[in-house]
């Protein structure tokens, strides 16, 4: 969006209005193309406004009657155009060109890809679909080939993505999360994470269903905390509303789960991770929901190595954390934090 969005001269484009479907459909028969960046080029709208509430990129489009709506529902699609707002915070290029690539008209099977490109074809799959409904995974991406106006939008949308200032450098994991396609300081949301992490499968747990703040990876012997800094009364109750918040650039302060003791077994594993070998990987958000209401995905702040602890049921833990926040991330922590 332009900086001077008060200006009405022909090369800025006005203050868009509030994004409704038909005033978006509107805007986009003046625009006259199908491309979604040339849209938000030319009204001056953020992605954002695209995808509030059910609205979609296709539905715009069909609105605006810039495309036909199919005679029949084709099965399956309205749910898939349901989900491309989960992809709106993609921010590293090798995501979102992979995503582009398993769902291109020549996309390979998922049985031809390697490890690791399976595995970002899983973040994929449970991205589009997070309660399943398929018996393998390359049955459900080869229906994709079927579904044309998914594919399109998708690709639309990360190839806007690959273009704006939403895709940041990053560090790969190491050490023992090696073979885990996620990458430091980036965003991924719950399918995603579960994915990675091998924890979603088909047959067993679906990111769909999982809504606990705390995993135990025993395949990687891994922690993994996802952390919601601002938790609200309606999101959240008294008792798991629990005090997490960046101590300094290093140092992240994290309250465990109420019944969580210094001498439980999952306390003790928290304490002793390092000789134990195994690993804490942190996840944090700002809160639930975007301003969009939409769930905010998690940025990924690395591993975390147990400095301290104080209280019981909730332990208050010190991390230590192994990559330091950068600027993005911690001047947008509270400003009080700063001081500490």
């Amino acid at each position: 969006m332009t900086d001077d969005t008060s200006s009405t001269s022909p090369s800025t484009p006005a203050i868009p209005q509030r994004a409704t479907i038909k005033t978006l459909a509107e805007e986009a028969r003046k625009v006259g193309s199908l491309q979604l960046t040339d849209f938000l080029n030319a009204t001056g709208r953020e992605i954002t406004d695209v995808y509030r509430g059910a609205t979609t990129w296709t539905a715009i489009l069909r609105r605006a009657e810039l495309v036909p709506a199919p005679a029949a529902a084709l099965p399956g699609e309205a749910a898939l155009l349901k989900r491309m707002h989960s992809f709106l915070h993609v921010d590293d290029a090798e995501r979102a060109a992979a995503y582009q690539r398993f769902t291109a008209d020549d996309a390979p099977s998922y049985d031809s890809l390697d490890e690791w490109d399976q595995t970002l074809a899983r973040m994929l799959f449970f991205n589009l679909w997070d309660k399943g409904g398929f018996t393998t995974y390359a049955a459900g991406l080869a229906s994709l080939r079927a579904q044309h106006a998914v594919r399109s939008e998708l690709s639309q949308i990360l190839a806007h993505l690959l273009t704006s200032d939403r895709m940041h450098d990053g560090q790969p994991l190491g050490g023992a999360h090696v073979h885990i396609p996620l990458s430091i300081h980036h965003a991924y949301n719950r399918s995603e994470i579960l994915a990675a992490l091998g924890v979603a499968r088909l047959g067993g747990q679906m990111p769909g269903y999982f809504a606990q703040g705390v995993l135990w990876d025993e395949a990687n012997r891994t922690d993994a905390l996802l952390i919601t800094l601002n938790k609200s009364e309606r999101d959240f109750s008294p008792t798991v509303r629990y005090k997490d918040y960046a101590i300094s650039r290093t140092e992240f302060h994290w309250e465990s789960q109420n019944a969580t003791a210094p001498d439980s077994q999952t306390g003790q594993r928290y304490q002793k991770h390092t000789e134990r070998r195994s690993h804490v990987l942190l996840f944090m958000r700002e809160s639930k929901d975007t301003a969009t209401g939409k769930a905010m995905p998690w940025v990924l702040l690395g591993p975390g190595t147990y400095k301290s602890h104080t209280g019981s049921k909730p332990m208050a833990i010190t991390w230590q954390l192994h990559h330091p926040l950068p600027d993005r991330i911690w001047s947008q922590m509270p400003a009080s934090q700063h001081a500490r």
